[in-house]
């Protein structure tokens, strides 16, 4: 009885902090004495070639020596794809899935007691999960901040005032809004309340974006800074106002960046789907279009812009767009150079119907290189 209890352990996926960082209470050999075993100094090259999340933690925890030389760094896991954070249906419980190889990660989120609506992942940023937990009546929520590959968790006081669209800084300011509204709420892990700041009348957040430590707010299609205080906001315009003849195209709009360079993307949903990026010519104060990325990629999350990532990235085309759709398991790929835009759903066990209308929130962008 006890063989069999043992068996039935063995074939559990381990938890997220033994998947991803190891155990140190989890028995490991130390580093390999056969001769034929690549030498220590070789094994962070050899890691960093690899392209799949599960071979990256293969190797990690497959002696103590190679887990100390391999952290979950992003020096280390500078190869690795871009992955989505499924839901499995019908019990809606996350995965990680890799569109390129069309398979989901054996990899156990830490919160599987946790399922949605009581909480439900908002986006990464910075090797953070940032997901939204709420109380038996939904509300008020409070945000929590998960490290995905370490198990650090960072949380956050409820949040009182309503919100759909979360910024998280490199120094980890989170600042939460509500498109098409002037109030802004911002804190730090380790902050008792969140503080509360309005744009003067009559301007409204559109949206916002972090890039080289600087907030960038849209306001109207102009673009302006924004900077914090405790109970106040200062914006500065960088442009004035946007007439019929120089209005960038599109329906809905966003920021994003590529490179350090503030973007505005717009989406366009009629006939067809079409993605416009425009740069900010800083010169001529205005935005001007580009179907260049100089060969990089930008990620969509359906809320607002996840990530720009380089071209070294197996299966990942330059200078296009990766856009989640609004169904379970479904992204856009929309290319800037000829404008084609795929259609792609995660087939995968457990995933959704495609005419599943849920409420539940579509899949998000996970980036293991920008962890």
């Amino acid at each position: 009885m006890a063989t069999a209890e043992a068996k039935r352990r063995r074939h559990h996926s381990p938890p997220a902090s033994t998947a991803a960082g190891g155990d140190s209470s989890t028995p490991t050999s130390a580093a390999p004495a056969d001769s034929s075993s690549p030498s220590l100094d070789l094994i962070p090259d050899i890691a960093r070639r690899l392209t799949s999340l599960e071979d990256f933690f293969s190797l990690r925890a497959s002696c103590r020596a190679y887990r100390a030389l391999l952290p979950a760094s992003r020096r280390l896991l500078a190869s690795q794809s871009p992955l989505l954070l499924v839901s499995l249906y019908p019990s809606f419980a996350e995965a990680l899935f890799h569109p390129r190889l069309r398979r989901l990660h054996r990899f156990r989120l830490p919160w599987g007691h946790h399922l949605p609506p009581s909480r439900y992942t908002l986006l990464y940023a910075h090797g953070f999960l940032v997901t939204a937990t709420t109380a038996a009546n939904n509300y008020p929520p409070r945000l929590l901040l998960l490290r995905l590959f370490t198990g650090e968790q960072l949380r956050l006081p409820r949040v009182f005032a309503p919100f759909s669209r979360v910024i998280l800084t490199a120094d980890l300011l989170v600042v939460i809004f509500l498109p098409g509204r002037a109030t802004v709420q911002h804190c730090r892990p380790g902050d008792a309340l969140w503080r509360v700041a309005s744009a003067p009348a009559p301007h409204v957040f559109d949206d916002l974006i972090s890039v080289n430590g600087t907030l960038y707010a849209l306001v109207g299609l102009r673009l302006a800074t924004l900077q914090l205080s405790e109970s106040s906001l200062e914006l500065s315009f960088l442009g004035g106002e946007h007439d019929d003849a120089n209005r960038p195209e599109g329906d809905r709009f966003m920021l994003g960046e590529c490179g350090g360079e503030v973007l505005l993307i717009s989406v366009e949903h009629e006939e067809r789907v079409v993605y416009r990026v425009f740069r900010w010519a800083s010169e001529k104060r205005k935005w001007e279009m580009i179907t260049n990325l100089g060969g990089r990629s930008l990620f969509l999350g359906l809320d607002g812009f996840a990530a720009c990532v380089d071209q070294d990235h197996p299966g990942v085309r330059g200078d296009c767009l990766y856009a989640a759709g609004r169904r379970l398991g479904e992204w856009h790929e929309y290319s800037l150079a000829d404008g084609t835009c795929d259609v792609c759903n995660a087939d995968y066990p457990g995933a959704p119907p495609l005419n599943n209308s849920s409420l539940i929130r579509p899949s998000v962008w996970i980036f293991p290189s920008l962890c």
